[in-house]
C-alpha cells in the first residue's frame, strides 16, 4: 500500500529540507512541492504562470481555482507510478484537503513548527536558481561560487515571494489556511506537530514516525 506523507508548516519552517532527507532515507518516496510545479509554470512562461507570479510576488496562496485541477493531476500522476509521497504545499486549504482526500488520502500529516525568529532569519540568506528549483543558504548551504549556481553557473536570485513583507504575508496566510489542514488531520487522528529550531532537531523524529508508519502498514498488511 503506497502511503502520502503531508509536511506542512509556515513558509521557510524547512519542509523542503525534510522531504529530501525522506526520499533519501527511505526507498520508494517522490517528492511533490506544489510551490515548484507553480514556479515551473511561471519560469515557462505559461498562461498560469503569468496569472500566478503576481499573487506569489504579494505573499498570497494562488487561487485554487487557478491551480487545483494541475496539482491534483501532478500528485495522481505520482501515484500511478506506485512511489510512495511526500507532499509539501498541498494540499493546504480545507477544500483541497477533500479534494485530495477523496483521490489521494493522506497517511500521515506532519506539522513543522520553527519559531518565526528562526524563519526570518533562514530566508534572509536564502537564494535559488530558478531554472532547476535548487536551493541554497548562505549560512549552512552556500554555492561554491557566490551568487552562482552550483551546476550551471547560472545566477541566483532572491525567491520572488522572499521579501520581507511576502514573508510576513505568508505567515498569516499559513494561520488561516494551511494551519487549519494541520488541525484537521490531527483531529483525524493522522495529524502531529514536532517543534524545533532546525531541521537537524526536527529530521530524527520526522524519521522515527515515518518508520514507524511504514511497520504499522506492513504489520497490517502481513497480518
Amino acid at each position: 500500500m503506497m502511503q502520502r506523507v503531508l509536511l506542512t508548516g509556515a513558509v521557510g519552517c524547512g519542509k523542503g529540507t525534510i522531504a529530501k532527507k525522506v526520499v533519501e532515507n527511505f526507498e520508494g518516496f517522490a517528492y511533490f512541492c506544489a510551490g515548484d510545479v507553480i514556479r515551473q509554470h511561471i519560469s515557462n512562461g505559461s498562461e498560469l504562470g503569468k496569472r500566478a507570479s503576481s499573487f506569489l510576488k504579494a505573499g498570497e496562496h494562488v487561487p485554487e481555482n487557478l491551480v487545483n485541477e494541475v496539482l491534483l493531476q501532478e500528485v495522481q500522476r505520482l501515484r500511478e507510478r506506485g512511489s510512495h509521497l511526500v507532499l509539501d504545499g498541498f494540499p493546504r486549504t480545507l477544500s483541497q484537503l477533500t479534494a485530495v482526500e477523496a483521490s489521494v488520502p493522506v497517511s500521515l500529516c506532519i506539522e513543522l513548527d520553527v519559531p518565526r525568529k528562526v524563519i526570518e532569519e533562514r530566508l534572509s540568506k536564502r537564494l535559488v536558481h530558478l531554472a532547476s528549483g535548487r536551493t541554497y543558504n548562505l549560512d549552512y548551504n552556500p554555492p561554491r561560487v557566490p551568487g552562482k549556481d552550483d551546476v550551471t553557473g547560472e545566477p541566483l536570485e532572491r525567491r520572488v515571494d522572499d521579501t520581507d513583507e511576502a514573508i510576513r504575508r505568508r505567515m498569516e496566510v499559513y494561520k488561516k489556511t494551511e494551519s487549519k489542514v494541520a488541525a484537521a488531520y490531527r483531529e483525524a487522528g493522522v495529524g502531529l506537530t514536532i517543534k524545533g529550531d532546525s531541521s537537524d532537531k526536527i529530521w530524527p523524529v520526522v524519521k522515527e514516525q515515518i518508520e514507524a508508519l511504514l511497520e504499522q502498514k506492513r504489520q497490517a498488511k502481513s497480518g
